[in-house]
């Protein structure tokens, strides 16, 4: 009798066994959920300007088969500086760059509603400037507006001229109001010739 119920074990226990997976496994279950696949990679984000990198402003224009560079630039066009600025950009705050060789043209304009202003390219200071200037020689042959340090006959409020010259040698150079303590006081820009021909405006 002991036997007989414990060969009936043994046979119930070896049937749990198989039924449960004891087996071999190429017998298990196929159905179990397949791995999640990999999450995409993220985006790499947009790129952006490098500061220092030029651009195309919409006051500046440029004509590579003619060689010729156009800027308009307005004094006290804004606020900023109590008006004291070019294309409402003062202290160096960004730098015109023209290829070698270029002609330029810069349509000057004064949109300041009180000061006489006026505009000059010079040999570069290093943003070191004196309250008046004792050379009024421009950098290049016509780069400067008429009476360029004089406070009472320089460009007056709403007036303009244009000034045509060539970027005849690379270096670096300032755009500067003449009017005594204007550049002083930050009514300048940088204005470089390149000799790569690099063109357009550096912030």
């Amino acid at each position: 009798m002991n036997r007989v119920l414990s060969s009936g074990f043994a046979a119930i226990f070896c049937l749990t066994v198989v039924a449960c997976g004891g087996g071999d496994s190429s017998d298990a279950d196929d159905s179990a959920p397949a791995p999640a696949p990999a999450a995409a990679p993220a985006a790499a984000p947009a790129a952006t300007p490098s500061p220092g990198s030029l651009s195309t402003p919409d006051w500046m224009s440029v004509d590579e088969s003619a060689q010729t560079v156009t800027i308009d630039i307005a004094a006290g066009q804004t606020d900023a500086n109590n008006h004291w600025n070019l294309n409402g950009l003062s202290n160096g705050a960004a730098t015109i760059v023209v290829p070698e060789g270029y002609a330029v043209t810069i349509h000057f304009s004064n949109a300041d509603p009180v000061n006489i202003h006026s505009l000059a390219v010079i040999d570069a200071t290093g943003g070191t400037m004196p309250a008046m200037f004792n050379d009024v020689s421009p950098a290049f042959d016509g780069a400067e507006t008429s009476n360029p340090t004089s406070m009472t006959e320089a460009t007056a409020t709403g007036a303009s001229e244009t000034l045509t010259f060539t970027a005849s040698a690379a270096g670096d150079y300032d755009l500067v109001c003449m009017i005594p303590a204007h550049a002083l006081t930050g009514m300048w820009i940088g204005f470089d010739v390149s000799a790569s021909g690099e063109v357009g405006v550096r912030m």
